[in-house]
């Protein structure tokens, strides 16, 4: 597999947000919460607010990681590309930078709670929601170079 993972730019705003819009629209127990403008702006958002990674394959974008200092923000990947090792590389790109990482999961998404802790994230707290713009159940995750 070769995967090139490139810096995020204001052309990749609405390809990101395509991205979202399709994980969103696939995904049935995801309320919609924000506007169609709000869903559109969403990838110039992050490229304001967070530092993208913009996941490249054979010519074309398959996902992106967002992250916020150690916080990975966003992980999203393609449904046609999902379970090819692109999340994979892509954390394990996230875990060279870095001796920490943390995230939030939606505790509904069993795939991806699997998918974070075969990496080595553990689950350290649970909330019901209050934080995320969804209201949904959710999960934090920590990854550490160096267990406790």
């Amino acid at each position: 597999m070769k995967l090139e993972l490139i810096a995020g730019s204001c052309s990749d705003a609405m390809e990101i947000s395509q991205i979202l819009e399709d994980w969103r629209l696939a995904t049935n127990w995801v309320p919609q919460v924000h506007t169609d403008a709000e869903r559109a702006d969403y990838g110039r958002w992050l490229l304001e607010h967070t530092t993208v990674t913009i996941l490249h394959y054979d010519g074309q974008s398959v996902g992106f990681l967002a992250l916020e200092d150690n916080i990975i923000q966003s992980l999203y990947i393609k449904a046609g590309f999902q379970r090819l090792g692109f999340g994979q590389a892509t954390i394990r790109y996230a875990q060279e930078q870095f001796n920490e990482l943390r995230l939030w999961v939606f505790q509904a998404d069993n795939g991806a709670q699997q998918f974070y802790q075969n990496l080595g994230f553990e689950a350290l707290e649970t909330s019901e929601g209050q934080d995320n713009d969804y209201g949904l159940p959710d999960i934090f995750y920590r990854w550490r170079l160096f267990p406790d």
